[in-house]
C-alpha cells in the first residue's frame, strides 16, 4: 500500500474562494476505510474572527477617530491606556463597553448608519464614529 499526501490543514485560495481540506493519494485510511476528500468554505469563519476595523483606545483619544465598515462588519476596540476609558454610543445604537484601561471590546454592526460614540468617563471631548455602509 503506497501513500502520498499533502497533509491536513492545507488552505487554498482559488478565485476568491477559501477552501481547506486534506488531499492526498492513498488506497485506504489507517482504519482500512476508503480515503475521502473534505472541502470546507472558510470565509464565514475568517469573517467572524477578523474585525473589519480595529480602533485603539488611548488616553483621551481613539485612533483612528472614524472608521467605515460594511454592514455585518465587526469593530474591535483595543484599550491601551493608563487610565479608565469606555466606548459609549450617544444614540444607544450599539452596546456600550465596560470602562477599562487594558483589554478589548467588539461589536458587529448589522445595520447601515452613522454611530457616534464617546468615552463613558470623558464624554464628548473624546469622540469617535463608526460609519456602516
Amino acid at each position: 500500500m503506497r501513500k502520498f499526501g499533502l497533509g491536513l490543514g492545507l488552505v487554498l485560495a482559488l478565485g476568491g474562494w477559501l477552501l481547506a481540506g486534506s488531499w492526498g493519494c492513498s488506497d485506504t485510511q489507517p482504519s482500512g476505510e476508503p480515503a475521502d476528500m473534505t472541502v470546507q468554505d472558510l470565509r464565514p469563519i475568517i469573517r467572524d474572527l477578523a474585525p473589519s476595523a480595529v480602533i485603539t483606545v488611548q488616553d483621551d483619544y481613539y485612533s483612528p477617530q472614524e472608521v467605515t465598515i460594511p454592514v455585518g462588519g465587526k469593530v474591535r476596540w483595543v484599550f491601551r491606556a493608563a487610565s479608565q476609558h469606555g466606548v459609549f454610543p450617544w444614540d444607544m445604537g450599539f452596546p456600550y463597553s465596560p470602562t477599562q484601561a487594558q483589554g478589548t471590546f467588539e461589536n458587529t454592526f448589522n445595520q447601515a448608519g452613522t454611530f457616534d460614540y464617546g468615552c463613558a468617563i470623558h464624554g464628548r471631548g473624546m469622540p469617535g464614529r463608526v460609519i456602516v455602509k
